[in-house]
């Protein structure tokens, strides 16, 4: 019996920043199930059918469902090359079933096409009449294409198993259909959330974001970046890049002039992908790339919305170095004596700084 997706809040980048805006799980939900509030989500089990889109789009897997898993389809193949996956609603029999073709994501079924396993999607001819239809056979698409870009890269594309859509009118095989357009991928965009360029538009002079709207939680790396990590490894420290995907659980980060050195950036992030190294002669803010998974959590918490994407028409999707996104030295503030980051020649920190501004204000 299909159930409805778990919920793991300290995950989701609304409890971790609670005036986060994501709503990629809603917006992927064709039943109107899940209700947005500001430590997270809620899944209304009067409405939801238990397609699992919600769990498809959510790139820190807050919320997840194991019929969709790579380990819950992986133990299904077992030792065999050929695995055929059907969707619940279609009831068409497969060696596995899942809540909707369109809850796979995509480094998933790039990951079964890199152990050899052949793939055989089965039911999309009963899209058009399927109740998740609205939201699903658009994921179904757009998960193809992106899977599509991992097993091209580098050179994967040649030794990939190939995927089949299995269907009563034709089989059709997509091993060397690179099939994806803009509209698309703009389609895609309006159900997992606004991207990086959207979030950084705002006005630099805001005040920094008030420290109880961002939630302490211990970090982690989902299983869809664990995978995609893994897709890879034989290329070394060589950059594999692919062309850009919304998909895709992967981005590069840079910080432009401008960082007032909050730390807010750091302290949200759910994954550890912006970490501090720090000591009495220097404040560094570093990139690992392999644990980021593109939530842009970061570029919301940024008030003044100096972190960019590093290029617009590409990302790394394999292991890199740790990249220092802004590192400046630390001195001893002159009347205090408290160490603090300095970008410029000042000799007194900014909390006595800001208590000369304060006597002027009050006093004149």
């Amino acid at each position: 019996m299909l159930v409805g997706p778990s919920f793991r809040a300290e995950r989701c980048v609304r409890y971790r920043y609670s005036y986060s805006e994501c709503s990629r799980c809603a917006d992927a939900c064709p039943h109107e199930a899940i209700r947005l509030f500001d430590a997270g989500v809620e899944v209304l089990a009067g409405h939801c059918q238990s397609c699992a889109l919600c769990a498809a789009v959510c790139p820190t897997e807050a919320l997840t469902e194991k019929n969709v898993s790579a380990e819950s389809l992986l133990k299904i193949a077992a030792n065999e090359k050929q695995l055929t996956v059907a969707c619940a609603p279609s009831g068409i029999k497969g060696d596995a079933v899942v809540p909707c073709l369109g809850a796979i994501n995509p480094v998933v079924l790039a990951d079964f096409s890199r152990r050899g396993i052949a793939l055989q999607l089965a039911g999309t001819e009963h899209c058009t009449q399927c109740a998740h239809a609205a939201k699903g056979h658009d994921l179904i698409q757009l998960h193809l294409a992106a899977r599509e870009i991992l097993c091209r890269a580098g050179s994967g594309g040649e030794r990939a198993a190939a995927l089949t859509l299995q269907d009563a009118e034709s089989r059709k095989s997509l091993k060397n259909d690179g099939g994806h357009d803009a509209a698309r991928r703009d389609f895609f965009r309006r159900f997992i959330g606004r991207g990086i360029d959207q979030v950084m538009a705002g006005v630099a002079d805001m005040p920094p974001a008030p420290l109880k709207a961002i939630r302490a939680a211990a970090p982690f790396l989902p299983e869809r970046k664990e995978i995609l990590n893994a897709l890879y490894v034989g290329h070394g420290d060589e950059p594999v890049r692919v062309a850009r995907h919304p998909a895709l659980a992967a981005e590069d980060l840079r910080i432009t002039s401008g960082c007032s050195y909050c730390e807010a950036c750091i302290r949200a992030c759910p994954t550890g992908a912006l970490q501090l190294l720090e000591n009495n002669s220097a404040w560094r803010v570093i990139f690992l790339n392999e644990r980021c998974v593109a939530c842009d959590v970061c570029s919301e918490v940024c008030q003044p919305k100096v972190l960019r994407q590093r290029e617009i028409e590409d990302i790394c999707v394999n292991k890199q170095k740790a990249r220092v996104l802004i590192g400046l030295p630390k001195q001893r503030c002159a009347r205090c004596d408290r160490v603090f980051v300095n970008d410029g020649n000042a000799s007194i920190c900014p909390i006595c700084s800001g208590d000369d501004e304060d006597f002027v204000n009050i006093f004149g």
